[in-house]
């Protein structure tokens, strides 16, 4: 993808924000509502794991059914020339990975009230039914004017079979191992006591200043919390 690009005839490519597993992120313009977006892209031609366009896709649902001020808040999808888009809140600030990098310890007042906000975010998405799976401070933004938002539901999980969708056992065990919850990388995909234990090594991460396990890769970070 290249900037100015349209998709789907409606939102400008602007400039590339991050490229990773599920694709790209770019900031937008939706010349339709006159507003910055951010757009999520995947593309379906030379997709290395077949089952990322079902987590794009139970991305989309999951976003859906949590409207809460500390979850960006998801506009539209669709698919353009081969590509998935999700069309989600631009949210302008820093991740908690670059404010823990920069300002480590945080103050305890500052940690907690972070952490609050994460819980109102958790509370919401679980009322929902929903499972996030990657809490971990890259997936909380702050804003410049000091609001949390949690973002990426790439892999989150489905307490019901509510919708009609792959169920998270059809997909690979995933998250981050410095963060998930241990069960989440053995046979088990967890449930809502595996977000709050993640948001648990967030907390840790803001006062200490790096995670509560770490190890040189992420078989060895697991097996420290299975052992230890």
């Amino acid at each position: 993808m290249e900037r100015g690009r349209l998709i789907a005839e409606r939102y400008e490519l602007i400039n590339r924000l991050g490229r990773g597993g599920m694709g790209e992120v770019w900031a937008a313009r939706d010349r339709v509502l006159h507003r910055e977006v951010a757009l999520k892209l995947l593309h379906l031609d030379g997709t290395a794991h077949a089952d990322l366009p079902r987590r794009f896709e139970r991305e989309a649902v999951a976003a859906a059914q949590i409207v809460h001020p500390n979850v960006a808040g998801l506009y539209d999808r669709g698919i353009h020339d081969d590509v998935l888009f999700l069309v989600m809140e631009k949210v302008e600030g820093q991740t908690l990975t670059a404010r823990i990098q920069a300002e480590s310890p945080l103050p305890l007042t500052r940690a907690l009230a972070i952490a609050g906000s994460v819980c109102a975010a958790l509370e919401a998405a679980h009322r929902a039914q929903i499972i996030h799976y990657d809490i971990k401070p890259h997936n909380v933004v702050v804003t410049d004017d000091g609001q949390v938002k949690v973002i990426d539901f790439g892999i989150a999980g489905f307490v019901q079979a509510t919708f009609a969708m792959a169920r998270s056992s059809q997909l690979a065990p995933a998250g981050t191992p410095e963060f998930g919850a241990p069960e989440q990388f053995l046979t088990e995909r967890g449930d809502r006591r595996s977000d709050l234990y993640a948001l648990g090594g967030i907390l840790f991460a803001m006062l200490a200043g790096q995670p509560p396990f770490t190890g040189h890769n992420g078989i060895v970070v697991v097996r420290r919390k299975l052992d230890e």
